[in-house]
């Protein structure tokens, strides 16, 4: 994995680490370094885990070849059955480290999301799926998070065979904190509806959308927690002459905070994988709004646990105020959010899915040798 840093896809592995160990499955988590603007999930040390200098984002060339070297001793050192690579950076590395290995791994890849689209310009886009369509060729197995997530890497080429299976994380049930202290704490009512963002903060995600909003409903107040730039930095002149006063930017928090404090959990995105915020959110009784974006929809039951909207801020503003007014739907939709998620995403299931991954992966390797 390139770094362990705040966020869903960390929060898989840690899940997926724990549970491998409790079916007695020796693993070992092979990681970069967080950039400084990145907050490094304490998690980390809780796993069995080798940090492999030079693998995390922003490095130079020499680092990145150094780190190519350093996966390929760990990958030999430890033996593994099985490979399998997370995010881009480290899934081009690791998978090139451990086919070139004599008597190789299985080699697994699993796309939590991807940036296909949406990221970069489109001839680097290109170049990025050429890359992809490249190393599938050494990919024994593919474990994709979500349908729409497969959907878009068979349109681009990259899946042509069987070799893969539809996954989803595996998100533990939490405490709730103590809401009214918690909201005392921000000088929020106990009467004001909350809307909660939590996420990295970076383009893709449209935090833009969150502040349309908030402009058109000054009643409500938004919650944006999670790492990245500051918000109020960013968008300082929309921020001026104390406009947008319902706006609270925590940074880093816990769900177990964040979701004990909102009504509603909002997805901004214009790209998503299976996001966990929002399963969070669900198991907290939280309907959720967001936007068709990724593998949403397999998050988010449309008009039973909340909303999906066109990327269009009249619709997400439709929506909230569905919900904003009518506080019987939030409850009800928030009871239905949790029955929806602790069924679909509990951690037994899911773990038994990716083992399943796992051997099928192994049997695909002996039948092509």
């Amino acid at each position: 994995m390139t770094r362990f840093n705040v966020g869903g896809t960390s929060q898989w592995l840690f899940n997926l680490s724990q549970g491998l160990s409790e079916n007695e499955i020796e693993n070992l988590l092979l990681v970069g370094e967080c950039p400084k603007s990145e907050t490094e999930d304490s998690r980390l040390s809780k796993i069995p885990h080798k940090k492999i200098i030079g693998l995390g984002p922003k490095n130079s060339l020499a680092s990145t070849i150094s780190s190519f070297f350093q996966l390929r001793r760990a990958i030999k050192d430890f033996r593994p059955d099985i490979v399998n690579t997370h995010t881009s950076k480290a899934g081009v590395l690791g998978r090139i480290a451990a086919f070139s290995l004599p008597n190789r791994p299985t080699i697994v890849h699993t796309y939590h999301g991807h940036v296909l689209s949406g990221y970069f310009n489109p001839l680097f886009e290109r170049l990025i799926q050429a890359i992809e369509i490249s190393l599938s060729l050494i990919t024994d197995f593919f474990l994709v998070s979500g349908q729409q997530v497969l959907s878009d890497i068979k349109k681009a080429r990259i899946i042509r065979r069987s070799n893969v299976l539809n996954i989803w994380p595996a998100v533990a049930d939490f405490s709730l904190g103590d809401r009214k202290k918690l909201r005392a704490s921000l000088n929020i009512d106990e009467a004001r509806v909350v809307v909660g963002w939590l996420g990295r903060k970076v383009p893709i995600k449209r935090i833009d959308r969150i502040l349309d909003l908030a402009q058109a409903r000054p009643e409500i107040y938004f919650l944006i927690a999670g790492d990245g730039d500051s918000v109020k930095e960013t968008f300082a002149d929309r921020f001026k002459s104390n406009a947008l006063a319902n706006v609270i930017e925590l940074g880093f928090t816990t769900p177990s905070d964040i979701w004990s404090i909102a009504d509603i959990c909002l997805i901004s995105s214009d790209n998503e994988a299976m996001p966990i915020s929002p399963i969070e959110a669900s198991l907290a009784k939280l309907p959720v709004i967001g936007v068709d974006a990724g593998s949403t929809r397999e998050v988010i039951i449309d008009g039973d646990t909340g909303y999906i909207c066109k990327a269009e801020v009249g619709e997400l503003l439709k929506a909230l105020d569905k919900l904003s007014t009518n506080k019987a739907e939030r409850e009800a939709m928030g009871l239905a959010a949790r029955k929806y998620a602790l069924e679909k995403f509990n951690p037994s299931s899911s773990i038994s899915r990716q083992i399943q991954g796992y051997r099928e992966a192994l049997a695909q390797k002996s039948r092509r040798n």
